[in-house]
């Protein structure tokens, strides 16, 4: 089917973000051992870990029950809190209000799906001045299905009024590629770096662009 909508991922992709992720890992490990946790977060990438897993992991690395729900809303605003942060420190990517105006005047549906938090997603569009180019966003926090898992991406398509074989989906991470193979949704990487451009080519990624504005043409195609 021809192309109607394409959604975007929002760290890495649409925006340069300088979030301070071994803060964020730091915080969180010691909220982990606080809250009762047994399993000992080394580094950054176990803490990733957890946050991607969610309640399930959770409760696998020996968090008792009885504090998982308390431990999910702080986990959440520490996360909030250091994304928050870094949004002085945010840049647009290159061409991305032109991607965005091409798109829109040809009439294609564009939403946001980001394991970033919906506060903080809000306030990059603000930033930047490009809210008024999406018909919907969604945050990790604005679903119980955050990515990977494909019903993140499946609910932005629904919510942009759009259908899955009618999208394009672009990020620049392996997450993001899982997320769609798993939802059957086109993909399309964003070389964000040398390193991820070959994770994604290692994980199966087909076509990746350098250049957003090499979106409108795939899109038109």
């Amino acid at each position: 089917m021809p192309c109607r909508a394409v959604v975007f991922d929002l760290d890495g992709t649409l925006v340069e973000s300088h979030i301070n992720y071994e803060k964020m890992g730091e915080q969180i490990k010691v909220l982990l051992a606080e809250m009762g946790m047994t399993e000992h977060i080394e580094d950054r990438r176990k803490a990733y870990q957890v946050i991607r897993g969610g309640a399930e992991t959770l409760l696998e690395y020996g968090l008792p029950k009885e504090n998982l729900e308390a431990t999910l809303i702080e986990l959440d605003k520490v996360m909030n809190n250091i994304e928050l942060e870094a949004l002085p420190t945010m840049l647009l990517k290159p061409n991305a209000h032109e991607t965005l105006t091409e798109l829109q005047k040809e009439g294609y549906r564009m939403g946001i799906a980001t394991r970033s938090h919906g506060e903080y997603a809000v306030k990059v569009l603000k930033k930047f001045n490009i809210a008024q180019y999406f018909h919907g966003v969604i945050g990790r926090d604005e679903t119980p299905y955050p990515k990977p898992d494909p019903r993140h991406l499946l609910s932005t398509i629904e919510l942009i009024k759009a259908k899955p074989e009618e999208t394009l989906y672009i990020g620049d991470t392996t997450t993001d590629l899982t997320t769609s193979l798993a939802a059957k949704v086109d993909f399309i990487g964003y070389w964000r770096d040398n390193e991820w451009a070959k994770r994604l080519m290692d994980g199966g990624c087909k076509k990746i662009i350098k250049d957003l504005y090499d979106l409108v043409e795939l899109a038109r195609n």
